[in-house]
């Protein structure tokens, strides 16, 4: 979630500013839980069995609960160096799910990075492409667990989960952006560049980590009429409602500017019901509700579903 967004609310608060402590001494080296707890699968879906513990691996690599590489565990994904760890990194999960990702460099007058982008071709027909991104990068104040470790692995899940789906209709490309924090850079960037001239939806996952009233809704951020029946259609199937608000501290908003069909997906931010660990040090891997986590997931894989074929 952008920084103009905590700007917004640091003005809300009449100036409160929360201290940016040292991270703990990190302990042993850990991996996490190979074997998911109890948890649905993603039925109707097919067996995806495989979810929670997948997203618990990803979130944990990127919030620094375990070594990203051999010998390094992450602190933030702000700095240059983290960054790059943090972008070999999520190429090399999409090499392991047969899928070629590589950067997309950028350089403007005041920042320099590289988004990472891999390809699913259809596998039947020539329809519209998908998009589906999130921002990869934090603030330097922490880990960032829930913004957004936890949308890249939704989008990783989702690559997961596509490249097994038969008859595609429709090519989807997997965009995870750099300096989203910074204000949308990487996003407005690959916005500027060729990207598909015909474009079913784009759709950007930021911060679903936390439920805190139980309702298991969603936001949806300025989504198109298309995109926002879609969603309320298996929203209403899988028992989340789903809300249309405007909201543009997000890389959604970058294809919005541009005239492109997107939508944002994320806790209730303007329904005020959003992780209270944002831009902070306490956004650590054990804040996360996976629970929440696969719940929305399982949702927007309903959606994909439904949308490749």
């Amino acid at each position: 979630m952008s920084r103009a967004f905590a700007l917004v609310l640091v003005l809300a608060a009449c100036g409160s500013d929360t201290p940016r402590d040292m991270m703990p001494a990190a302990d042993a080296p850990k991996v996490i839980d190979a074997q998911p707890p109890d948890a649905a699968g993603c039925a109707p879906l097919g067996d995806c069995d495989w979810l929670v513990a997948y997203q618990r691996r990803i979130v944990g690599s990127l919030a620094g609960e375990q070594d990203i590489s051999p010998g390094l565990k992450l602190t933030h994904r702000a700095s240059v160096a983290e960054r790059n760890a943090t972008r070999q990194f999520l190429m090399d999960e999409f090499t392991a799910l047969g899928l070629t990702a590589s950067p997309h460099n950028y350089q403007t007058a005041t920042h320099t990075g590289a988004n990472v982008i891999a390809r699913l071709d259809a596998t039947a027909g020539t329809g519209d492409t998908i998009i589906i991104g999130a921002h990869f990068d934090s603030v330097p104040a922490g880990p960032g667990a829930a913004d957004n470790a936890t949308g890249v692995a939704i989008v990783l899940a989702a690559a997961r989960y596509l490249k097994d789906v038969p008859n595609r209709q429709h090519p989807v490309v997997f965009a995870l952006f750099d300096q989203e924090e910074l204000g949308l850079i990487g996003s407005k960037q690959w916005v500027k560049t060729p990207v598909p001239a015909d474009i079913r939806g784009v759709h950007v996952f930021d911060m679903l980590s936390f439920d805190g009233d139980g309702d298991h809704a969603v936001e949806l951020w300025s989504p198109s009429a298309s995109l926002m029946a879609v969603y309320q259609t298996h929203g209403a199937a899988a028992g989340m409602p789903i809300s249309s608000v405007t909201f543009q501290y997000s890389d959604h908003q970058a294809f919005l500017d541009a005239g492109i069909a997107a939508t944002g997906v994320g806790e209730e931010f303007v329904a005020n019901d959003y992780t209270p660990h944002y831009h902070k040090i306490s956004d650590t891997f054990d804040k996360v509700s996976f629970d929440h986590l696969a719940r929305v997931t399982h949702l927007a894989l309903a959606v994909f579903d439904a949308e490749v074929r």
